[in-house]
Parts: C-alpha cells; sequence; structure tokens
C-alpha cells in the first residue's frame, strides 16, 4: 500500500492549505490523512481512479461533510468544520456533478439568486426600500448580465433551468458561483455529459478567468484537458493523496502508473 505524502510543500504562495485530512463512513475510509496545497491563481487538477476520495474531500472543504480530523486552511482563515454559506461567503465556492439549479426559475433568476450579502432579504429592508438597496439591486442585475455575455448565455436569459441541456446547465453553474465574486472555485466534473463544443466553451471561459486571477481546483477524468490546461496536478487513490506535481511529473510517477492500471512500476533509488 502507498504510503501517504505530504503535498504542501514546494507552493509559494498558497490560498488553500490541506492538512491531514481524514473522514471515515462506517467501516470505509474515504479520505485517509489528505495533505496538499493549492497556489493562488492557479488551475490545479485533482484526480484519481472512481472511489478515490475526490468529492469527498470536496465535501470536507466546502463545509458539506466534518472531518474526523485534520485542518482546512482557505486565504489564511481555519475554516474547518465551518458552514456552506460561511465558507462561500469567505470566497470559496464549488459546484457539483449534477448542476443544483432551480430548474422553475429563468437563469437570469437563477443568477441574482446566488448574490452575496443582498441587503433586501432583510424583512426590515425589504419592507422599507432605500436608496442603498435599490443601488445593489441594480449592481446585481448588472453583473448578472455581464455573466449571461461572458458565458454566452445570453439568449437563454429568460428560459427555465429546467429545460436547459446538461452542458448549458453546467455552464449556468460556473456562472451563478462567479455571482458571489469568489477568489477560488471548485469544480467537480464540469465536464461530465457536456457535448464537445459546450466543453470547449466551458474550459475557455475556466481558461480565461485564471487567467484574470481566479483560482480553480478541478475534479476531471478527461486526462487531455488535465494535461492541457492544469498547472499542477493532484492524485488520490483509495482516500490517500499519492502523488503531485506538474502534468509531465504525475504522468510518469510509478505510483500513479500503479494506481490507475494496477501495474508496479520499478521506481528508481
Amino acid at each position: 500500500m502507498v504510503e501517504p505524502r505530504d503535498h504542501t510543500r514546494g507552493v509559494p504562495d498558497p490560498i488553500l492549505h490541506i492538512e491531514g485530512l481524514s473522514k471515515r463512513f462506517g467501516g470505509v475510509r474515504a479520505v485517509n490523512n489528505a495533505s496538499f496545497a493549492v497556489q493562488r491563481g492557479t488551475l490545479t487538477s485533482l484526480i484519481g481512479p472512481n472511489g478515490a476520495g475526490k468529492t469527498t474531500l470536496f465535501n470536507l472543504v466546502t463545509g458539506f461533510d466534518r472531518p474526523d480530523k485534520g485542518r482546512v486552511h482557505f486565504d489564511g482563515h481555519n475554516i474547518t468544520g465551518h458552514s456552506p454559506p460561511e465558507i462561500a461567503r469567505k470566497g470559496l465556492v464549488r459546484t457539483f456533478q449534477l448542476a443544483r439549479d432551480l430548474s422553475r426559475l429563468t437563469v437570469f433568476e437563477n443568477l441574482l439568486l446566488a448574490a452575496q450579502h443582498q441587503k433586501g432579504e432583510r424583512l426590515i429592508v425589504a419592507l422599507v426600500p432605500i436608496p442603498m438597496w435599490r443601488s445593489q439591486e441594480k449592481a446585481n442585475s448588472e453583473r448578472a448580465e455581464e455573466l449571461l455575455e461572458l458565458f454566452r448565455l445570453t439568449h437563454l436569459r429568460n428560459e427555465r433551468a429546467g429545460n436547459l441541456s446538461g452542458g448549458q446547465r453546467k455552464l449556468v453553474d460556473l456562472a451563478r458561483a462567479m455571482m458571489m465574486r469568489p477568489s477560488m472555485v471548485l469544480l467537480d466534473e464540469p465536464m461530465a455529459g457536456v457535448n464537445p463544443t459546450l466543453t470547449e466553451q466551458l474550459l475557455e471561459r475556466i481558461v480565461a478567468l485564471r487567467d484574470e486571477g481566479l483560482t480553480f481546483l478541478l475534479v476531471e477524468h478527461d486526462m487531455d484537458v488535465v494535461m492541457r490546461v492544469s498547472e499542477r496536478v493532484i492524485v488520490m487513490a483509495e482516500g490517500r493523496v499519492i502523488a503531485g506535481g506538474t502534468p509531465s511529473e504525475v504522468r510518469n510517477d510509478p505510483a500513479v502508473i500503479e494506481a490507475y492500471l494496477g501495474v508496479t512500476v520499478d521506481r528508481e533509488d
């Protein structure tokens, strides 16, 4: 069995630092002493065979599950055990394998609902409109319109989300995440079930946002995509982090070959 390794070193400006994270469900150890860091302003991919623990790790980082042990630091804050809304307010948001839009609302309404710190949600402010609330409402609408254009969704502005294709819903999911003005986004298999045209459109948007300084941690099974867009790749197997490095380093790592192919490769001393 491959021993867990600490892949937090060698990251000069980490925005996310995961240290000794573990989670057990009954007799299954889904995440086992995982440690790694993600550098600010990069696109890092998290890969591994099915059942490696990738989605569970996402759930632990974003507060949907509580770790049995270990710590998660984001942008200098210890967010271990915080709730998903608390973590999102700090600038760390995520998408899901299955897009979680509100199917009866329009695409535009889905984006508006994701805006942070909406004063109109407070009863007393909602009953007595004030210029500040109206100004924020206008700013949120303008932001939503900008994102519709950025993700090429303007033509679907008034379409109910439930009527969209799977790929279109993935685009809405990411656009909605961007409404929260995050500094980091965790993407859980954003290309799954998406046709090639929309895959390229989604990738184009992700890379452009990365180039503007946004940080991404991406779970993805398409190795061509991973190797093409990632600065760094983290590999999990059986709940453990077994490798980390540049795409070329990971591709040739004996532990990765063994985890994916079941073939033992002699290691150089």
